[in-house]
């Protein structure tokens, strides 16, 4: 009884904390400050790739790699949005025969819900491919081309190194296969410099992303195709290892949980492993949306709204990080940092000093991922990497 009492009171603990957080944050990521002003500024091209796009996306298509028993990706429109009913902000039922049309002429209502119904039948494993540029990751105007693929997944789940205790105090609140419904922002994306060379690959990692770069994390695929792995349950998007991976992974960067992650602080309490192992790469089509589809864009919540928070349906796959980062070259520095390196390490440390902690690391350590980066364009061994 000794061990129940103490599990109870655990899992009280933390539904009441989710229960708190969840009462203050009642909108979607969509509507934190700072996006709609990033997005009037930078507004999504309205039309597709263009057909020499294409073939790059298609030339440089990552090799994804599933789990055992995973379900697999699938189309976002055809296996997802098909199969559910588009919420009014009033609750009434839009339509249970959801198209793209319709889903884009609500795309700007951050009231608007689409719940997701599945009928069980196949499913087609599609994912989406677009082309973005940036002339700023460098100090030069030299520019870049960045390829971002989207997998998409039915439903995410609680990573799969969680404790039996962990496990336990999780499954009152809901289901650890189907956390939330749909995995969208588990992106790649592959940076080219002007040569069309491979310089770079930062993935989605929960809800912040990585950056590794090839010559010193990673080594160039001789295909030019990124493999990466698809994490038990979770989804999440790691470097490809052909052995069952324990990889350290939190929710979001605070300052403990970032010093955790790069090897200079303890685990956070409730902080869980994401487990890679995979066992067969995914076939699947290459599609293209325009940037300003709803897929992308979408103010509302693509999913069932459910009770606790982090168990809401996401907005668009372009919600995937804070309004501060989302230029390209902030969110590549952002996700540039390397566990058990003592520079990146003294420089989180006095970046965290600071009020903004997350600007304050940005602007140290800059200096560092554009030397670096040129290390990378000219073919530099790992020991020459700062």
């Amino acid at each position: 009884m000794k061990g129940a009492s103490a599990y109870f009171a655990v899992a009280g603990g933390l539904i009441i904390t989710l229960l708190a957080w969840s009462a203050s944050t009642a909108q979607t990521f969509s509507q934190y400050p700072g996006f709609t002003e990033y997005f009037a500024a930078n507004p999504p091209r309205e039309a597709l790739p263009t057909a020499q796009e294409q073939a790059l996306l298609k030339r440089h298509q990552p090799r994804i790699y599933l789990p055992a028993h995973h379900p697999g990706l699938i189309s976002f429109y055809d296996d997802y949005i098909a199969q559910g009913e588009l919420i009014g902000p009033d609750g009434k039922v839009l339509s249970s025969s959801v198209t793209p049309s319709l889903l884009n002429a609500h795309k700007e209502d951050p009231r608007v819900v689409f719940e997701h119904q599945p009928n069980g039948r196949g499913q087609t494993p599609v994912v989406f491919g677009r082309v973005d540029y940036s002339d700023r990751i460098l100090e030069t105007s030299q520019r870049f081309t960045l390829l971002t693929y989207h997998a998409v997944f039915r439903v995410s789940g609680i990573v799969a190194g969680v404790a039996w205790w962990q496990a336990l105090a999780l499954s009152i609140a809901g289901d650890l296969e189907d956390w939330h419904q749909l995995d969208h922002y588990t992106a790649a994306t592959l940076v080219l410099d002007e040569a069309q060379q491979p310089v770079m690959l930062m993935l989605q990692q929960h809800n912040y992303t990585r950056t590794y770069l090839y010559g010193e994390a990673l080594s160039r695929p001789e295909d030019g195709r990124p493999p990466v792995d698809v994490a038990i349950r979770s989804n999440e998007l790691y470097p490809h290892e052909s052995r069952r991976v324990r990889r350290r992974a939190v929710s979001f960067l605070d300052p403990k949980s970032f010093r955790y992650m790069i090897g200079a602080g303890k685990k956070p309490l409730m902080t869980a492993d994401d487990i890679t192992h995979p066992q067969h790469e995914a076939a699947y089509e290459l599609r293209f949306l325009a940037p300003s589809d709803a897929f992308y864009t979408f103010k509302g919540t693509l999913g069932k709204r459910r009770w606790l928070p982090g168990r809401d349906g996401p907005p668009g796959a372009d919600y995937n990080t804070l309004p501060s980062l989302k230029p390209p070259h902030r969110q590549l520095v952002a996700g540039y940092w390397r566990a058990g390196h003592r520079g990146d390490m003294t420089r989180l440390d006095e970046a965290l000093a600071t009020s903004d902690y997350i600007g304050a690391f940005l602007q140290v350590q800059m200096p560092i991922f554009r030397g670096n980066v040129r290390r990378a364009m000219h073919g530099h061994g790992t020991g020459a990497f700062r």
